[in-house]
């Protein structure tokens, strides 16, 4: 697995084929998990599922649950059930709206808010160590990828992208 930019499925004229994209693909996708959940259970026992959940409340107050869950794609009732376990742990407070009694609103408490920024920032410690592999120009290539892969992705379905491949759109 450790093929460090070895190419093993090349084509005729010189491109790589959907399997060897699969592959460094899946084997990235494996590697970021690893490292984040590894990085979560050292850095505030937080599961990458709840960490995913966390994450809007870095930015944000009062939230809703359902959109926490949206953004954590997971279902409400599951979102409901980490909630509570993060609410136990101290790491969120939930509480009726206001206006709406039926809406939950989930806030960070101090502790959480703490535990959450010291994770992100352990996550980009370790992020900017890997990156510092590359030069500058590769990085610049790599996010430019990486942004265009994105956007690809996120285009479920609706065909190849919209881009020329320039990387004109990121931002």
């Amino acid at each position: 697995m450790g093929n460090s930019g070895n190419v093993e499925h090349m084509t005729k004229d010189g491109d790589v084929d959907g399997e060897e994209i699969a592959q460094a693909a899946d084997a990235l996708f494996v590697a970021m998990r690893r490292a984040r959940s590894t990085g979560a259970e050292h850095f505030g026992g937080l599961s990458l599922a709840q960490v995913a959940l966390l994450e809007p409340l870095a930015a944000e107050t009062d939230i809703p649950v359902g959109r926490l869950a949206s953004s954590a794609d997971v279902s409400v009732p599951t979102a409901t059930r980490m909630l509570q376990q993060l609410e136990t742990k101290g790491i969120v407070v939930r509480r009726r709206s206001p206006e709406d009694e039926r809406r939950v609103l989930v806030s960070l408490t101090d502790e959480g808010a703490e535990r959450l920024a010291l994770l992100r920032s352990r996550l980009r410690e370790r992020q900017t160590r890997a990156y510092e592999a590359f030069t500058p120009t590769e990085r610049v290539q790599l996010v430019t990828l990486l942004h265009r892969l994105t956007e690809l992705v996120s285009d479920s379905g609706t065909g190849a992208g919209t881009g020329s491949g320039t990387g004109s759109g990121s931002a």
